[in-house]
């Protein structure tokens, strides 16, 4: 087991030295934030911005593309 630190909440937790590659993905066992591995060695985390659409948003339509 790594240990690693989430750069969202701060917090400490451990993790398999598989899920230490790069541009890997993980969610932080504290709160839940999505973590990617930017660095191996020394290890090092971003959190990922989810920014896909929340379900009360709506999608606008670009005119310019035709139907096919």
């Amino acid at each position: 087991m790594i240990p690693v630190e989430c750069p969202e909440c701060g917090k400490r937790f451990a993790v398999g030295s598989d899920v230490v590659s790069l541009s890997n993905r993980f969610y932080c066992s504290v709160c839940d934030a999505l973590l990617e591995v930017i660095e191996e060695d020394p290890v090092v985390l971003d959190v990922v911005d989810e920014g896909g659409l929340d379900d009360d948003e709506d999608v606008e339509q670009d005119e310019d593309w035709e139907d096919l």
